[in-house]
C-alpha cells in the first residue's frame, strides 16, 4: 500500500512538472508573437487548455510567469557560460568578448527584446520584492561565472594574480550589462554592431590602464 502511495504521488509531481513546462513554453511563445503587455493570463491558460486559476496558483502573477521565464532561460545561459569559462580563450578581452557574446545571443533566442525590456522594467519597479531580489540572485550566478573564467585566465598566466578576480568580474560584468540594457532598448542596434561596441569598450580600458597584463588583447 506504501508502494501504490508513493508511485501515485510520484505520478502527480510528474504531471504538475509537465504542467508547468507547458505553461512556460506557451507563455514564452505567445509573449514572442505578440508581446508581453498583450497578453493575458486567460490567453496562457486557454493556449495550455487549463484554468486561469491554475496559471495562478503556479506562479501568482503574468509578472511571475516572466520571472519563471528568466529563472528558466537562465540555467540554460548558466550552461553556456560554464562552457564559455573552460574554453582555451587567447586573451582576457576574447575571454570576455566571447561572455557577452553568448548572453545576446541567448538572450534573443530566447525571448524578444521586447519581452526582455519589460524584464528589466520589473526588476527596477519591483527591486525590493520577490521579482527583483530574484532577478539579483540570477545576476550573482552570472557574475560568479566571469570570476571563474578569469580565475581560469589567472591560472594560466593571462591576467596577473595582483589582481582580484571577483572585484574584476562585478567591474566587467556591469560593463556587460550596461551594454546588454542599450542592446535591448534600442531595436536598431544589431547583434554584430553590439559585439563591436563591447569590443571597443574593453579595448579602450585596456590603453587607459595601460596594464596589457590584466587586458591582454590578441594582435
Amino acid at each position: 500500500m506504501r508502494g501504490f502511495i508513493m508511485e501515485k504521488k510520484g505520478l502527480r509531481e510528474r504531471q504538475k512538472e509537465t504542467r508547468r513546462a507547458r505553461i512556460l513554453e506557451v507563455s514564452r511563445k505567445r509573449f514572442q508573437d505578440a508581446g508581453y503587455s498583450n497578453i493575458t493570463i486567460e490567453d496562457i491558460a486557454a493556449e495550455s487548455e487549463i484554468s486561469a486559476v491554475t496559471v495562478y496558483k503556479y506562479f501568482g502573477s503574468k509578472a511571475g510567469l516572466l520571472l519563471a521565464l528568466v529563472g528558466q532561460s537562465d540555467m540554460i545561459l548558466i550552461k553556456k557560460l560554464e562552457e564559455c569559462a573552460n574554453s582555451q580563450h587567447p586573451s582576457l578581452i576574447e575571454a570576455v568578448l566571447d561572455f557577452g557574446r553568448i548572453m545576446r545571443q541567448h538572450a534573443m533566442t530566447y525571448l524578444q527584446k521586447s519581452t526582455w525590456r519589460e524584464v528589466i522594467s520589473a526588476s527596477i519597479s519591483e527591486g525590493s520584492r520577490e521579482f527583483g531580489r530574484t532577478y539579483s540572485e540570477l545576476d550573482s550566478v552570472l557574475i560568479e561565472k566571469m570570476r571563474t573564467l578569469i580565475v581560469g585566465l589567472q591560472d594560466r598566466n593571462l591576467v596577473t594574480t595582483n589582481i582580484d578576480a571577483s572585484a574584476l568580474a562585478d567591474c566587467l560584468f556591469s560593463l556587460q550589462n550596461i551594454r546588454f540594457f542599450q542592446f535591448i532598448a534600442d531595436d536598431t542596434i544589431e547583434m554584430e554592431a553590439a559585439n563591436e561596441k563591447f569590443r571597443q569598450d574593453l579595448e579602450a580600458l585596456q590603453v587607459a590602464f595601460g596594464s596589457r597584463a590584466v587586458l591582454k588583447a590578441t594582435s
